[in-house]
């Protein structure tokens, strides 16, 4: 039976100047650094840094790396807006429950014609147009 591995074994492996680079560009303190400060950080040329973008599968596992570090990050964001929320912020609270799918904005003009497309009044004739028109007012006063 296979090993459980958790590392995939077709991973992109880099180099050991490119491992200095990923861990310059994955640290916070450097991310409004410029490419030359990065390199210089790094002790690599720019020549290595640009190879290591070329690369395919560096530049993904970088996107990777980045994704993970941004994913570690969302528990303090929602702990912050649940905060701000219980304070009586309505937007964060907005978005917590548009989150937990259990608030939509409901979109007070979104009517559609026939096969869920746009309403084409040149299309109508002079009656559906009052018909639609007397219908639609209905719907208004009753909201």
């Amino acid at each position: 039976m296979a090993e459980n591995n958790q590392h995939n074994p077709t991973e992109y492996k880099p180099t050991p100047a490119e491992k200095k680079l990923l861990e310059v560009l994955l640290n916070p303190k450097y991310r409004m650094k410029s490419i030359v400060d990065i390199c210089g950080i790094a002790e690599i040329n720019r020549s290595t840094y640009y190879d290591a973008f070329a690369k395919p599968g560096f530049a993904e596992l970088y996107k990777k790396k980045s994704m993970e570090l941004v994913k570690q990050q969302v528990a303090p964001v929602i702990n912050a807006f649940v905060a701000e929320a219980k304070r009586g912020s309505f937007q964060h609270g907005k978005v917590l429950l548009e989150m937990a799918d259990l608030y939509s904005e409901k979109k007070q003009f979104e009517h559609t014609g026939r096969d869920g497309g746009p309403i084409r009044i040149e299309d109508m004739s002079a009656e559906e147009r009052k018909a639609r028109i007397e219908e639609l007012s209905r719907k208004l006063k009753n909201e």
